[in-house]
């Protein structure tokens, strides 16, 4: 997971440096830049002059940690290419290339290869037809820049037409608005213009963007990210039986849910967790960079004493929900009964998340009593997944469910996708 941004056409260098932070949230490790001018294609960040530019926020799923690894400048005999990509390539040790450093270093170099040997769109389609997992990616080659939607649509990508030229990002709110690029669909744009589709599978954008990776300014199939999350708050309020005084949330993705759960029950939603804003997500940071007790503090003033509802959007490893049950606690609270506006997490993922063991996942192999008594809460509450699916609708539910959009093995998965120490 990470995010991706590219433009070509005038002020495309601009244009990509004013995207990085709107993408941001998708990865903190690092921002890389790539960009074309004369013809050449070079890494760093672009000036004004670039004819095509390109930009990566890097969430690592792969290769070590704590360094930034994309765009990926990749030659092929005379072909060279820069590329960035959002997702995880399962199967990167087996498309063909030499000593591959990571994923996205395969990825780069097959893709060069390939384009040389085939042209553009045979060459892209021949890529894609290799690869096991998810990747949306942008690249900039000698006739343009080239954009290509995960055949699955697991991972998003959105463009906008501009009067001089066209952008695209991850996300649409780092390009001010746009359209979604079709699961599948490549774009090559520039001295030549193209588009082509790669055989796709069923559309399933990951449910977990809608509950967490995504900003909630951000369109998605269709939908606000904000109204998804509102509406996983409201069916989750309608599971309460306990007698609740407040409701405070884990900050931020859980607070549009946290909101309209307290309004379903008329309850009052108080900011009783405050988070360091300079912390970033701790959940997409390096394993050494997690560090939940200095990133919370409680305000005891408004849990003392009090039956608390704690709101988040997911549990994965539980490292942040047992740190701040434990300090809403210490404040006072009287009880602490926690509330998860998603199922149990209990399957890695292989598809642009960065849990791909299943013995960092709190919730694999054990019940939600369990779950609870760890995290140190009163009681624990999921939203069902049957009720979870008929808000979300069609989406990939791999990591709730086992059930991966394509065949994998799970233990050659993980032993595939092995990481350097942090």
């Amino acid at each position: 997971m990470c995010g991706i941004g590219g433009a070509w056409g005038g002020r495309a260098g601009e244009r990509v440096r004013r995207m990085a932070p709107w993408l941001m949230h998708r990865g903190q490790e690092g921002v890389g830049y790539a960009y074309i001018r004369g013809g050449e294609i070079a890494l760093g960040e672009p000036g004004d002059d670039a004819e095509g530019a390109l930009v990566h926020t890097r969430y690592s799923t792969s290769g070590e940690y704590g360094v930034q690894l994309q765009p990926v400048l990749a030659k092929y005999r005379d072909l060279e290419i820069a590329v960035v990509f959002n997702g995880t390539v399962v199967n990167y040790r087996r498309l063909g290339v030499e000593n591959p450093g990571f994923d996205g270093d395969a990825l780069a170099k097959a893709l060069a290869r390939e384009i040389w040997e085939r042209g553009v769109e045979q060459g892209v389609i021949s890529v894609y037809s290799k690869i096991v997992g998810a990747a949306s990616l942008l690249a900039l080659t000698p006739w343009g820049l080239l954009a290509v939607r995960d055949p699955r649509g697991i991972r998003p990508l959105a463009y906008k037409h501009l009067g001089d030229g066209v952008v695209f990002a991850s996300e649409d709110v780092a390009i001010e608005g746009g359209i979604e690029v079709p699961p599948g669909l490549a774009f090559l744009y520039g001295r030549r213009v193209a588009f082509w589709k790669i055989p796709p599978g069923v559309g399933k954008i990951c449910a977990l963007e809608y509950v967490y990776f995504a900003h909630h300014a951000t369109k998605l199939g269709g939908r606000l990210v904000l109204e998804v999350r509102e509406a996983l708050g409201k069916a989750l309020a309608e599971l309460e039986t306990e007698g609740i005084d407040v409701v405070t949330y884990v900050p931020e993705t859980s607070r549009l849910a946290a909101l309209s759960y307290a309004s379903a029950l008329g309850k009052p939603l108080v900011d009783a967790v405050v988070k360091n804003r300079y912390a970033g997500r701790i959940f997409i940071a390096p394993p050494h960079a997690r560090l939940p007790s200095d990133a919370f503090r409680v305000v005891p003033e408004l849990v003392r004493g009090k039956n608390v509802a704690l709101v988040d959007d997911s549990i994965i490893r539980g490292t942040n929900i047992k740190t701040v049950v434990a300090k809403l606690k210490e404040a006072g609270a009287k009880k602490v009964h926690v509330r998860i506006a998603s199922p149990p997490v209990r399957w890695p993922c292989f598809f642009g998340m960065d849990f791909q063991t299943r013995k960092e996942l709190i919730a694999h192999g054990r019940s939600e009593e369990q779950v609870r008594s760890l995290i140190g809460a009163d009681t624990l509450k999921y939203l069902p997944l049957e009720k979870f699916r008929e808000i979300i609708g069609e989406a990939c539910y791999a990591c709730f469910t086992g059930e991966y959009p394509q065949k994998l093995d799970i233990k050659q998965a993980e032993a595939e996708l092995g990481r350097a120490p942090a």
